[in-house]
This record gives C-alpha cells, structure tokens and sequence, in this order.
C-alpha cells in the first residue's frame, strides 16, 4: 500500500501506465476531521470540505496530495468481472483497514467490469459503512469519483486512477501529461 509520497515518483508514467500498474481505482485514507479542516483553511478554502459532496473533488484532493505526504493509498486492482474485495481488521481481508472501530469483516466492495464501476456493500459490520456520511444498512450502492466512503471510523476518498493521476500530475508542476 503506496504513500501519497511514493506515487508522486511513480507519477513520472503516462495514465495508461499508472492504470495497468495500479489499477482502475483507488481509496485514500483521509486525515481527522480537525486536521484536514485546518490544512484546506490554510489553503484558502473556507468552507469544510471534509467528507462533502463529490463536486468538491478538486478541493479534497489538492489538499490531501499536497499535506498529508503519509496518506496510504489502497488500489484496488481487479482481475476478473464481479471480482469482490473484502474489507476489514483482518489481515486475511483484501483490504485491510486497521482501525478499532472496523469491524473484522466490514464490508465488501464490488467490481463490475461492464460498466467500469465498483459497488460497497456492508457486511453486517457494527459500526456501519457510509457513502458521503449515509449509512448503507443492508443494500448495496455504486461508487462514483470523488465518493466519501467510511468503514466505521476509517474514512477514504474513493477515486478513478485518471484522476488520482491528473491530481499527482497537477501537484507537481513538473510533471508533462
């Protein structure tokens, strides 16, 4: 699982590349709510953009790829159609998220080839699974770039690998797209 400091070096490849290594999709671990407020006030945005709607997107990640160089990245790299990820505690789990509020198994996420999208449902977890802070209870949904997505207390923002990839790009001005 790559830090946001180590896919800055990786960044260096085209789209294309970046996505056959990594995958169509990634979640980032998203700082404390106090502290990423902070960070995107002193980026001159004052509005709370933790855990908000999708069309603050560009908001969210600037400010993750910019001031959290430790942030983990969890790329989810299917291999085949209806692929599941399991996520939980345990270290059996394809994704695993080590936070006590994370059930051992949490939930499970999708992949759905036709449509190039993922899909999260909750495992009976304990402490509930949310999309943009709403619970899931038992049904599954569709992830959409730029989604909040919370396993309990563990929060990530889910995103397409073009996009975490023009991001990276954007954050390093040197970098030719």
């Amino acid at each position: 699982m790559p830090s946001v400091r180590e896919l800055r070096a990786l960044v260096q490849t085209d789209v294309k590349t970046f996505q056959d290594q990594h995958g169509p999709v990634a979640l980032i671990q998203q700082p404390p709510a106090p502290v990423f407020q902070r960070l995107a006030q002193q980026m001159g945005g004052a509005r709370t953009v933790f855990m908000a709607h999708r069309s603050r997107l560009a908001d969210r990640l600037m400010a993750m790829l910019q001031g959290f160089e430790h942030l983990q990245v969890l790329f989810l790299k299917p291999k085949m159609d209806g692929e599941v990820f399991a996520v939980g505690r345990l270290e059996t789990s394809s994704l695993v998220v080590h936070d006590p509020s994370v059930s051992k198994f949490h939930a499970f996420i999708r992949w759905s080839a036709g449509d190039g999208n993922c899909y999260v449902r909750d495992a009976g977890s304990m402490n509930g699974t949310f999309v943009n802070a709403i619970a899931l209870g038992e049904q599954e949904q569709q992830l959409f770039d730029g989604d909040g997505l919370s396993f309990g207390d563990a929060q990530f923002l889910y995103v397409r690998a073009e996009t975490l990839h023009a991001h990276l790009c954007a954050a390093i001005p040197s970098v030719a797209r």
